[in-house]
C-alpha cells in the first residue's frame, strides 16, 4: 500500500473554540460518558468524508467506533471526531511524488533545517499539544490507545516554514557545500519543495494545519 502524506487546513473561529472548551470542560470533569457522546455524535456526521476516512480512519463503520466507548475514549480521539468537519483538505506532502514528505525529513537537515523545523513541516504535534494551548491547566492531556489523530502546526509557525521554503525554492543556500548541492538539487527536481510550499500556502496565521501519513 502506498505511504501517503495528507494535509488539511483547520482555522480557529468561534466555533472551533467553543467545540474545544466543551471537550476540556468535559475532560476536565473526567466525564468520559459525555467525552464518548461527542464523539459518536460528531463521527456520524463524516460519513461520506472519504478524505477523513482515509487520513484519520474515522469511517463510522469503522476501528475508531470501537475507540469512542467510555471505557477507551481518549480526549485526542474525541477532539479529531468534533473538529474533523471543519477541515478543508489542501494539497499535502505527496502531492508530487508519494515519498516526498521522507525525502524532505532526510534532505531538509543538509540544508541546515533543525529536526524540530521539519517535525513541524512534516509531521506536526500531538493532538494533545495543540488542546493544551486552549486549556487552563499546565497538567498534560494524555494519549489514548488510538493514534490516528493527526499531526498539528500552528498556522503562524506554517507561516514562518513558509517564508523558508519560499527562500530556499530560489535556490541552494550561499556556500553550500556538494551534500548540500545535491540535496537541494533532489529536493527540487521531485518537487518536494513545491509540495512544501504548496501546503503551507493554504494555511493562514488564524488556522491550524493537520496532517497525517497513512500506509
Amino acid at each position: 500500500m502506498a505511504v501517503l502524506h495528507h494535509a488539511f487546513r483547520c482555522p480557529v473561529t468561534p466555533e472551533f473554540q467553543r467545540d474545544v472548551t466543551l471537550l476540556l470542560c468535559a475532560l476536565k470533569a473526567d466525564a468520559r460518558d459525555e467525552l464518548s457522546a461527542l464523539a459518536i455524535a460528531a463521527n456520524r456526521h463524516l460519513a461520506h468524508r472519504e478524505d477523513l476516512h482515509s487520513a484519520f480512519m474515522l469511517h463510522p463503520d469503522g476501528s475508531a467506533s470501537s475507540w469512542m466507548e467510555p471505557d477507551f475514549v481518549s480526549p485526542g480521539l474525541a477532539a479529531v471526531s468534533l473538529l474533523a468537519h471543519r477541515f478543508t483538505a489542501i494539497p499535502g506532502l505527496s502531492a508530487s511524488g508519494g515519498a516526498n514528505h521522507y525525502v524532505l525529513e532526510t534532505h531538509l537537515p543538509l540544508l541546515g533545517w533543525s529536526s524540530a523545523e521539519i517535525g513541524l513541516l512534516v509531521r506536526g504535534k500531538s493532538i494533545e499539544s495543540m488542546l493544551m494551548n486552549y486549556a487552563d491547566t499546565s497538567r498534560p492531556i494524555e494519549q489514548g490507545g488510538f493514534r490516528h489523530t493527526g499531526g498539528w502546526t500552528e498556522g503562524s509557525i506554517a507561516q514562518m516554514l513558509k517564508l523558508s521554503i519560499d527562500r530556499m525554492i530560489q535556490g541552494p543556500p550561499s556556500g553550500s557545500d556538494p551534500h548540500a548541492l545535491a540535496a537541494w538539487g533532489l529536493l527540487n527536481d521531485v518537487g518536494a519543495l513545491r509540495d512544501a510550499q504548496a501546503m503551507l500556502a493554504a494555511i493562514s496565521d488564524k488556522d491550524w494545519l493537520v496532517m497525517s501519513i497513512t500506509h
